[in-house]
């Protein structure tokens, strides 16, 4: 399956793959748009962030970190490999 990097998608995705309410993946899609996605100290914000807002621990934290970069990295990916594709 070819997965589209769009915000709903993306929070759909999150939700199957988390098994979180639409809300909380919406807060975890607000800190990845307000934090720059590469470096070591901003993985420690993001986390620290998820920590304080969505009350987890910083293990679970750290899932959520991942599952959501694999996500974006395979959206990347797609579109690097078939830059023309269609998005419908």
């Amino acid at each position: 399956m070819v997965m589209k990097v769009n915000k709903t998608e993306f929070i759909k995705e999150l939700q199957k793959q988390l098994n979180y309410d639409e809300e909380k993946c919406i807060i975890i899609n607000d800190i990845l748009e307000n934090t720059f996605l590469i470096g070591k100290k901003n993985k420690e914000i993001m986390i620290n962030e998820f920590v304080t807002k969505l009350n987890v621990t910083e293990i679970e934290a750290n899932k959520i970190y991942e599952t959501a970069m694999n996500i974006l990295s395979k959206g990347i990916k797609e579109k690097l490999k078939h830059p023309f594709r269609s998005r419908d």
